[in-house]
């Protein structure tokens, strides 16, 4: 009985080991993407998941809401949701060339701008340029 015991727990573990890995793997294992800025959305007040309004110190913030779509350095492309929320949030600069760390998810570092279209990888910019 306990030997049974013991291959359950074994596989339980086993199991849980696997899902545990996918959810990382697909939620935070990031890779070098880039992008062209798209045009600005509409600046709206931020809301939390319960859709109440968010305030920091007194003030209600602002927010961004844009959906990029990333090219990866093996070409393979991934749409990611990105928030720039503040007091007075900066939108993206329109066209300009962005690089990030994303996820199949979400970006786990930036969108920050390139400052060249040079230090895009060939490859990237011709994709990223063809859309």
């Amino acid at each position: 009985m306990k030997k049974i015991l013991g291959v359950i727990l074994v596989i339980l573990i086993g199991v849980g080991g696997l899902y545990s890995y996918q959810y990382w793997n697909k939620t935070y294992n990031a890779k070098t993407a880039y992008a062209i800025a798209p045009a600005v959305p509409k600046k709206t007040e931020t809301v939390d998941m319960d859709g109440k309004k968010v305030v920091e110190d007194g003030q209600q913030l602002y927010s961004y809401d844009y959906n990029i779509q990333f090219v990866r350095e093996d070409g393979s492309k991934v749409t990611i949701p990105v928030e720039i929320s503040n007091k007075d949030p900066k939108p993206l600069t329109p066209g300009t060339y962005l690089k990030a760390k994303v996820s199949q998810t979400r970006a786990t570092e930036g969108p920050n701008p390139v400052s060249s279209a040079s230090a895009v990888p060939a490859n990237v910019r011709r994709i990223l340029q063809s859309k």
